[in-house]
């Protein structure tokens, strides 16, 4: 018989989420333990397993009803609909973008991060592709589009703001990657292809990290021979960032990333 104590109050460890209706099978398997208890059963231990389980759920059916009475559960679970302190996020792409140096929630469409800390956002139109990037460091950050790894051309933007917090952005070339001399476009042949943009270094006081991001926007199909042409489909770039203002120092962390546009 104290099998079917030890059942319902494992029954009860599930039934006490119903205000009220989860009184009765704690009340029954806790009655019936400790009736069976001064009867002396053989299976004690099961027994006083089940009075053990069903006292909890008793003690949890009690203290839900009671709240019940006072406040709803969903508040109590915080699961409303958009309410009782749930955040509410703006759907991803439905923020409109500025070149401000600030990512905001919503803003941007997707994102990618590394482990080292550095993230890109991007979102397209019919037109325009608009990036931001960033990397915990008080240095230069960039972003280099390829068409191949190790090999071929590399399409780079690159900016950091000064002890002035004045923006600086480059929009540069090289015949080849990784480790290739970068000019800018315009030196070349070629032209600055961003059309907004803004650089922004922040620091958090209270977390204690410094970063810096780059937003900009330019054509998906800039016609300029020292661009690598953006796609639908996946995108290789390589991400890179420094300790100092001096963008042609050697990064202190790099990597590869995709972005997939539509």
């Amino acid at each position: 018989m104290g099998g079917e104590v030890l059942v319902l109050g494992i029954i009860a460890m599930g039934t006490w989420l119903i205000p009220f209706f989860g009184l009765p099978i704690p009340i029954i398997g806790l009655a019936w333990g400790i009736m069976l208890l001064r009867r002396r059963p053989a299976r004690k231990g099961m027994t006083i397993s089940g009075i053990v389980l069903s006292s909890i759920g008793l003690f949890l059916s009690v203290s839900y009803t009671i709240i019940s009475l006072v406040g709803s559960p969903p508040d109590i679970f915080n699961v409303s609909n958009g309410q009782s302190g749930l955040i509410n996020l703006p759907a991803p792409g439905s923020v409109d973008w500025k070149a401000d140096g600030k990512i905001e929630s919503g803003e941007y469409e997707n994102s990618e991060s590394s482990n080292s800390g550095f993230q890109v956002f991007w979102r397209t139109d019919s037109q325009f592709v608009y990036l931001g990037f960033s990397a915990p460091t008080e240095g230069w950050v960039a972003i280099s589009f390829i068409d191949d790894l190790r090999s071929g051309g590399m399409d780079t933007i690159a900016g950091y703001a000064d002890v002035a917090a004045q923006g600086h952005i480059f929009d540069l070339w090289s015949a080849t990657q990784p480790n290739g001399v970068s000019q800018n476009d315009d030196q070349q042949g070629g032209q600055l292809s961003l059309l907004d943009w803004a650089v922004l270094t922040t620091v958090d006081d209270e977390d204690e990290t410094t970063s810096t991001v780059v937003e900009f926007r330019r054509r998906i199909t800039t016609g300029d021979a020292y661009d690598i042409q953006l796609l639908p489909g996946p995108n290789l770039f390589i991400w890179s960032f420094g300790t100092t203002d001096d963008i042609k120092t050697s990064p202190s962390d790099k990597g590869y990333g995709v972005i997939e546009l539509d």
